[in-house]
């Protein structure tokens, strides 16, 4: 009967495997996608929802520009009446509207009804505003800007995120395999164990140790294919395909080919983050030099044509009283007809108040936006010293592993010869398979972190494509 602790890891085995049976399997169900880097990253611009809305906030801007200059192209309103009305009145009479409201003095008063009617035709173009027209433009123009300048900031973090996920989705895919080729070590070496444990070669506690290692590398396995689906469904969220299997495809040899060093050549102020910051103060400076002009005056083109109809005659009779017909069709036709042609003024002396007091405000808040601009330099820079201290030391690493791992596989593979020969016990071997699986995992590991310490690299010098020229 094996040991205590073997029965232990055994069944502890036995708990985690029925777990991960019970684990839902509808995700493995679809066709699963073969997946670069590069195409990880076009995936993610296209489909994922928060970078389309981004889009349509462009696209609002840019009809908010459009919505601006018609707004001071010449206005043309067309209006209709027709009243029932007491004859007590100015022919053609007028209830609200735009129309010209007609002045004059009636001779007798008439509580009788008779139909009136007015239809006008009025043109208004402020054809002079000071310099109101031009700075609203500008106001439309620097939320336009704004708007893409957000979209790139979003775009550029969200393509980080993706290549981060990617990166560590591939991390854990490679632990997978290192840990499956450790498996397939430790059940070789369990069969040669249980074989000499049969010939009476071996000791009993060999095969027990061997099927506890077994055991342990099994479960090591199952713990690696857990975190790396766990990874693999991360990234697929980023790309807006969570029900996707993904298979990643290593097409750029990750782990034979380390990273080439970067060479900055953007400009920080190129960052699309500091971009987005300075859009920003952009566009509130634009909005309170647009609300200092809200107290100019405006030089207006306007123009009418009108004409009026009424039931009540034309003409007096002898003493001095007016025939009304209070028939439709005495009221509605138009009988006089009339236009005006110039140009108004018009001053809203009150908004000089007003408008330097909102423009005070919004100024207030571009200093604050240019405070946060600030703030927001110092920390990239912040973060670019870090950044390349991170990848030196990633670098260094990465070329001091391969001894390692070197080292591991010749010390195992004497260990090895060691324990066939009889000059060492299994516990050396064992120990000697232990430190060449950390070897084995090491080496991957430096080799991805030099892969995301150039990602963390080329994120705060706001310049992906040193990174991804590499992956093509």
């Amino acid at each position: 009967m094996p040991p205590p602790e073997v029965c232990s890891i055994m069944h502890a085995f036995r708990s985690f495997l029925v777990l991960l049976v019970a684990l839902p399997l509808a995700g493995w169900s679809q066709a699963a996608t073969s997946l670069t880097l590069a195409q990880a990253l076009r995936l993610a611009r296209t489909n994922y929802p928060t970078l389309r809305a981004r889009q349509a906030s462009v696209a609002a801007a840019t009809a908010d520009v459009r919505t601006v200059r018609a707004n001071y192209l010449p206005q043309l309103t067309a209006q209709a009446q027709a009243l029932d009305a007491t004859s007590n009145q100015v022919r053609g009479a007028l209830i609200g509207g735009v129309g010209i409201t007609e002045s004059g003095v009636r001779a007798f008063t008439s509580s009788q009804a008779s139909w009136t009617s007015q239809g006008m035709v009025y043109i208004d173009w402020p054809a002079v505003t000071f310099g109101r027209y031009r700075a609203d433009i500008n106001r439309a123009q620097a939320g336009v800007n704004q708007a893409q300048a957000d979209y790139d900031q979003e775009l550029f973090t969200h393509q980080v995120q993706v290549a981060d996920a990617y990166l560590l989705a591939l991390s854990a895919e490679k632990s997978v395999s290192l840990q499956a080729a450790n498996l397939r070590r430790s059940q070789a070496l369990r069969r040669v164990i249980l074989a000499g444990t049969r010939a009476g070669i071996r000791a009993g506690i060999d095969s027990s140790t061997a099927n506890a290692e077994t055991a342990r590398a099994q479960l090591q396995l199952l713990v690696s294919r857990q975190q790396a689906e766990q990874q693999r469904v991360r990234l697929a969220g980023l790309l807006a395909m969570p029900t996707q299997k993904l298979v990643l495809a290593d097409s750029v040899q990750f782990y034979s080919q380390l990273p080439l060093a970067a060479v900055d050549t953007a400009s920080l102020r190129q960052h699309p983050t500091l971009l987005a910051y300075q859009r920003r103060v952009a566009s509130s400076e634009a909005l309170a030099a647009s609300l200092a002009t809200g107290s100019r005056p405006t030089l207006s083109v306007v123009g009418a044509t009108w004409g009026r109809g009424s039931g009540v005659a034309t003409n007096a009779n002898a003493d001095g009283t007016f025939n009304i017909n209070s028939s439709l069709t005495a009221g509605l036709p138009f009988k006089v007809y009339n236009y005006a042609v110039g140009a108004a003024l018009t001053w809203r002396v009150t908004e000089l108040i007003h408008s330097r007091r909102a423009a005070t405000a919004q100024l207030a808040r571009s200093g604050q936006a240019q405070a946060e601009y600030a703030q927001q330099t110092l920390q990239l820079r912040t973060d670019q010293q870090n950044a390349a201290l991170q990848l030196d030391l990633a670098r260094q690493s990465a070329l001091a592993a391969p001894a390692q791992l070197d080292a591991a596989r010749r010390a195992y593979i004497q260990a090895q010869a060691r324990y066939d020969a009889g000059l060492d016990n299994l516990v050396v071997l064992t120990q000697a398979a232990v430190v060449l699986n950390r070897a084995e995992t090491d080496q991957a590991l430096a080799t991805n972190n030099l892969w995301r310490a150039q990602l963390l690299r080329a994120a705060t010098s706001g310049n992906l494509d040193d990174l991804t020229s590499q992956l093509r």
